[in-house]
C-alpha cells in the first residue's frame, strides 16, 4: 500500500521544533486516529466549537473545583439558542464579519449576506419576497444573540437550560458524603496535615521519552499524616452509572489514570526520600444522566494492569511522534492486522 503523504510540511517542522506534552486528550486521539491527531495537534486545525455536552462537563468543573475562574471563561446567554438552522446562519456572520475585531454592525447591517447564506442553505426559500426571509432571522432573539456572540469573543457560550443542569448537579455533589470527604470539602484550620489543590496542572519530562506528559487534575488531596495522596477526577455520563466500568475501557480512561497517577508522583513525591512508603489512590467521581453519584476508586490491581499496558501505549506514541508518521493506527502502520 502506498503511505500516505502528509500535508503541511511548514506546520510539521513548527510542530517538532518544540517539545511536545502529550495529556490524555492527545495519546487517546493519536490511538484512535493519528490523522486526527495531526490534524489537531501538528497542523493545528481544531474545532471552533464543543459539542453541547462537553461544554456541560466543562461548566461543571469548574463551577465545583474553581467557581471564581467562571465569568473567565464562560458567558451565560439568558434563554435558549435560536433554532439550528438560525443559529447556524448568525454564527457564519459573526465568524465571517466579527472574529477578526469588526464588532462594530449590528446584525441587521449584514442583510444582504444573510440572503446569501439563506439562498446557499436552501432555508425560507417558499417565501416570496427578501424581506420575509429577512425577518425569520432579525428577531430580537436572534439580534440578542448576535450581540452576545460579540461580547463572548475568547470565552465558551453557555444557554441557561445548561447552566441550570449543571448548578443543580454541583449541588448534588455537594450534598453527598462520600464525595464532600474525597475532595475535602469541609477541611478547617486545623486539618493542617492536609493539602488540596484543584484544577492542578502539572508537566513532567521522561528521561527515556522523546516527549512529556502533562494535564490538569480535578482534584488532588495529599494527607501527610496516612502517606497518601488522592486524585480525584469527575466524569460525567449520558448512561446509567452502573455502566461506568464499561466506558473506562471504551473511552480509556484509564490511560488518562495512569497519568495522572505519573503526574501526582512527580509533582509530590520526586523529592519524597521516603516516596515507597506513599500511596496513591485515584477515583473517577462519576456523575450520570439520572443525577446519580458514585466514586469509583481504582484497585491496586487494576492499576497496575493499567501501567503495563501503558507502556505499551507509550511505545505505540514514541513511533509515530519518531517516525513522524500519522496516517494509520500503529497496528496497521506496521502490518500487524491480518484478517
Amino acid at each position: 500500500m502506498e503511505e500516505m503523504i502528509l500535508t503541511g510540511s511548514n506546520e510539521q517542522e513548527q510542530f517538532y521544533k518544540k517539545k511536545f506534552y502529550f495529556s490524555y486528550s492527545g495519546l487517546n486521539k493519536l490511538l484512535y486516529s493519528p490523522a486526527a491527531f495531526y490534524n489537531h495537534y501538528v497542523l493545528n486545525q481544531r474545532e471552533d466549537k464543543k459539542d453541547a455536552h462537553l461544554v456541560g462537563g466543562s461548566v461543571l468543573h469548574c463551577l465545583l473545583f474553581e467557581p471564581d475562574a467562571y465569568d473567565d471563561k464562560f458567558m451565560s446567554m439568558p434563554g435558549k439558542f435560536p433554532t439550528d438552522s438560525q443559529r447556524k446562519i448568525i454564527d457564519n456572520i459573526f465568524k465571517i464579519h466579527c472574529e477578526i475585531g469588526n464588532n462594530s454592525l449590528l446584525l441587521e447591517d449584514y442583510s444582504q449576506d444573510i440572503l446569501t447564506q439563506l439562498l446557499t442553505t436552501n432555508l425560507y426559500q417558499a417565501l416570496k419576497t427578501d424581506t420575509q426571509r429577512l425577518e425569520k432571522i432579525l428577531t430580537e432573539e436572534n439580534k440578542e444573540y448576535f450581540e452576545f456572540l460579540k461580547s463572548s469573543i475568547e470565552k465558551t457560550i453557555v444557554d441557561q437550560p445548561t447552566l441550570e443542569s449543571c448548578k443543580a448537579q454541583v449541588e448534588i455533589l455537594k450534598s453527598n458524603r462520600d464525595i464532600r470527604a474525597l475532595l475535602q470539602l469541609d477541611k478547617t484550620e486545623e486539618d493542617d496535615h492536609i493539602e488540596v489543590y484543584n484544577e492542578l496542572y502539572i508537566q513532567m519530562n521522561h528521561d527515556k521519552l522523546p516527549f512529556g506528559l502533562h494535564g490538569f487534575l480535578d482534584n488532588v488531596v495529599v494527607d501527610k499524616e496516612s502517606k497518601t495522596i488522592f486524585v480525584n477526577d469527575l466524569k460525567t455520563t449520558g448512561k446509567s452509572i452502573q455502566d461506568f466500568p464499561e466506558a473506562v475501557e471504551y473511552y480509556k480512561y484509564w490511560i488518562q489514570a495512569v497519568i495522572y497517577l505519573v503526574l501526582a508522583a512527580e509533582k509530590f513525591l520526586k523529592d519524597e526520600p521516603n516516596r515507597h512508603e506513599w500511596n496513591i489512590q485515584v477515583t473517577f467521581i462519576v456523575i450520570d444522566k439520572y443525577n446519580l453519584v458514585y466514586p469509583f476508586q481504582v484497585s491496586e490491581d487494576s492499576m497496575s494492569e493499567w501501567k503495563q499496558d501503558f507502556k505499551k501505549v507509550l511505545d505505540i506514541a514514541s513511533w509515530h511522534y519518531q517516525n513522524k508518521k500519522y496516517n494509520l493506527p500503529y497496528d496497521l502502520a506496521v502490518g500487524n492486522v491480518k484478517l
